[in-house]
């Protein structure tokens, strides 16, 4: 009898185990932890996602530009351009990025300097965690107390408190002036502008650095950044003032593709939240790679612009805008024409690829260096299939073929070579890991980039 417990428990452990490999397609992953490897690899990511409110119940994404920020209980590298941000126990350290006037120039502004510190009254929290994210904001929420949106090239910051917080504006390098709701602040780092907006009927106090308000009742506020070009800054802060209670409440992105036209487009849109006034757009900055492809049936960028290290941001008074690429698709490699010259040698170009048609894939390698060799046999193959040499472009065909299936199949006990999801952070991870794409979630859009390249290639010439 206690044998035949034993058996059936470890056959329970069994199904158990095998559960945890997913099949799809016809390969798998697994979603159990497969272990480290003889060389001490295979780290399993480290913490756990820092989310709160709504994000916590949306899929993890750890390769945005603000992913840092869950990761971390505090971090000084978020960038939306234009401003340069950091999240402190005491709120958001804003600050602005100039793109340097030479290669030699440094003009990073998170050093030890806190320029601007926007949260509330007596703030000290233990973290700041992500409380929400669309397509192209994020919001930051600090106990409760005090939270954050933003948004990527928006020139405003959007914040909130409880009702029970006073608002707080901290000024250590900046002149400040106050103008009934509105203060304007002049000679910050880098020479930036900013205004900041309380609510209507709103009152600022001054006390040392600090500037504070009860928002007359409210509990909402923004920041803008003031364009450098822009003469009167008073004037230009007055009419931005209409943007100020017009929160992003959304942000959405879709696409659609026509095949007849080879014309992709994407449409970008808002969802407004009005605080208050009558407006109900908000003030949207575009970067280079979308003003420069707006659709002709797009409202255009006519506000005042600003410098970035992303290129030039022109702002929009809307809260849609549509952006038109063509794609014809992608040459794999480029054409044979060099064949045509005085100078080329098929003997030559034979030569060079026999260094890599009998060439093995490596047992002790990562995800980071076997992607590099899947490019370097992929691109050879593809030339060997150019200039009619078959026999190397199957011999390699058949070579990174192989691994890759086994990249793509994972099984029990298997430490090497198998994808492993990881739930918590809505992550795949790939063993063995390079680059820390598996502790530190680094890394996974080129490292797969190679993979999927690779795949696309063993479709080109063996489909199905």
């Amino acid at each position: 009898m206690k044998y035949f417990s034993f058996m059936l428990l470890a056959f329970l452990l069994g199904m158990q185990v095998h559960a945890q490999i997913i099949p799809t397609g016809s390969g798998s992953y697994t979603k159990t932890f497969p272990g480290v490897d003889e060389a001490n690899r295979n780290k399993f990511p480290s913490g756990t996602p820092n989310l709160t409110g709504n994000a916590a119940g949306k899929p993890v994404p750890t390769n945005d530009w603000w992913s840092s920020l869950i990761k971390n209980n505090f971090v000084n590298n978020v960038y939306n351009y234009p401003f340069s941000l950091r999240t402190m126990g005491s709120g958001l350290v804003v600050a602005y990025i100039v793109p340097n006037s030479g290669p030699e120039e440094y003009r990073e502004p998170m050093s030890d300097i806190i320029p601007i510190t926007v949260g509330v009254t007596g703030l000290n929290a233990s973290k700041a965690s992500v409380s929400d994210h669309t397509d192209w904001t994020v919001s930051v929420d600090w106990n409760d107390q005090f939270n954050a949106t933003i948004g990527l090239a928006m020139p405003f910051l959007y914040f909130t408190k409880a009702s029970s917080e006073t608002a707080s504006v901290d000024v250590s390098v900046g002149t400040v002036a106050v103008d009934n709701e509105m203060l304007i602040i002049t000679n910050g780092q880098n020479n930036a502008r900013y205004a900041v907006y309380a609510p209507a009927g709103s009152t600022w106090q001054k006390n040392g650095n600090a500037y504070t308000s009860d928002l007359n009742g409210k509990n909402y506020w923004s920041m803008v950044f003031l364009p450098p070009a822009a003469a009167n800054v008073t004037e230009i802060a007055r009419e931005y003032q209409k943007y100020a209670y017009v929160f992003p409440a959304d942000t959405e992105i879709t696409w659609e593709y026509n095949e007849q036209t080879s014309v992709v487009r994407t449409t970008f849109n808002v969802t407004p939240d009005v605080k208050e006034g009558s407006n109900s757009n908000v003030l949207l900055g575009l970067l280079p790679h979308q003003w420069g492809y707006l659709a002709p049936d797009s409202p255009k960028p006519e506000g005042i612009s600003f410098p970035s290290v992303r290129g030039e941001v022109k702002t929009l008074d809307g809260n849609t805008f549509y952006v038109e690429n063509k794609f014809y698709g992608i040459l794999p490699t480029l054409p044979n024409v060099v064949s045509e010259s005085e100078l080329y040698d098929l003997n030559v170009m034979n030569q060079k690829i026999a260094l890599y048609e009998d060439n093995i894939m490596e047992r002790w390698t990562d995800s980071y260096n076997e992607g590099q060799i899947f490019n370097q046999l992929v691109q050879t193959a593809r030339v060997a299939d150019l200039v009619g040499n078959t026999t190397a472009r199957d011999k390699i065909l058949e070579t990174v073929k192989e691994r890759l299936e086994d990249w793509l199949t994972a099984e029990a006990g298997e430490v090497a070579f198998l994808f492993y999801y990881n739930e918590d952070w809505s992550a795949l991870l790939g063993y063995p890991a390079g680059h820390g794409q598996d502790d530190n979630l680094n890394d996974h859009h080129f490292h797969w980039g190679y993979f999927i390249h690779t795949a696309a290639f063993v479709e080109q010439y063996n489909p199905g």
